[in-house]
């Protein structure tokens, strides 16, 4: 519809219509008072002046909202910098790892501690380079056979190669944290791969679940970005020590 005509049905309006009807419908500001912060209102006597103060009401909750609204992004920011801190400092610590037993135990530690996992479960499907004989259970749990009976359940999540948060299935979970598994009711899942471009499930060497004991801990709604970060961290922390083909 072209401003012509808008500007023809506005003068086949009677303002009469117009005054008899907010008359009749003393409401319609309240029902519709977004509509006032767009008006131009001049500031006069009377009922005029409770309208300007109508008016700036409107523009006072918006203004709250958008305050509101800055907080919430100012605290996503604060707490994407604490995360890019306890990023930087696994990235150090498995720099520093003089070993893959040292490696896991530097896992082991900074997710508990940093990133509040209250179980870790690593899984690779590739042997490492030499035999692991200084290690403790969370390194001898971690190797698992790439045909290995319960594998199967995570084929769409290692066909698709990007970090999973939410509620896994009862299979999932038992492959991944084994007696621990009944306790685990939300999972963060990162794979690992060495390929710089992920293609299908072949490219993952293996996976990390972060378990929690909090059902909200992690869910569907969550971003990933951060986890795919950590998963190429740890996965080029690991290659060293894999037998990779």
């Amino acid at each position: 519809m072209t401003t012509q005509q808008n500007r023809g049905i506005a003068d086949d309006i009677d303002e009469k219509e117009v005054v008899e009807y907010l008359r009749s419908h003393p409401e319609f500001f309240v029902a519709h008072s977004h509509v006032l912060a767009d008006m131009t209102v001049p500031h006069g006597s009377g009922a005029a002046v409770s309208l300007i103060e109508r008016q700036v009401s409107v523009l006072r909750d918006q203004n709250r909202q958008l305050r509101r609204e800055l907080m919430e992004l100012v605290q996503i920011a604060r707490e994407n910098d604490r995360l890019n801190e306890r990023l930087q400092r696994l990235t150090v610590a498995l720099m520093e790892a003089g070993g893959l037993s040292e490696v896991f135990f530097t896992l082991h530690d900074a997710l508990r501690n940093d990133f509040n996992a209250d179980v870790l479960a690593i899984r690779l499907f590739v042997p490492p380079h030499v035999p692991v004989t200084d290690a403790g259970e969370l390194v001898t749990d971690a190797f698992s056979d790439a045909k290995a009976e319960g594998l199967a359940a995570f084929k769409k999540i290692l066909d698709a190669g990007k970090p999973v948060c939410g509620r896994l299935t009862p299979a999932q979970l038992n492959y991944l944290f084994l007696h621990r598994a009944g306790e685990i009711v939300s999972t963060a899942l990162v794979p690992l791969s060495g390929k710089a471009e992920y293609k299908k499930a072949d490219d993952c060497f293996g996976m990390i679940g972060i378990g929690s004991l909090d059902a909200e801990r992690f869910h569907p709604a969550m971003g990933t970005l951060f986890l795919s970060y950590m998963g190429a961290i740890i996965s080029r922390a690991l290659m060293p020590y894999l037998k990779l083909s």
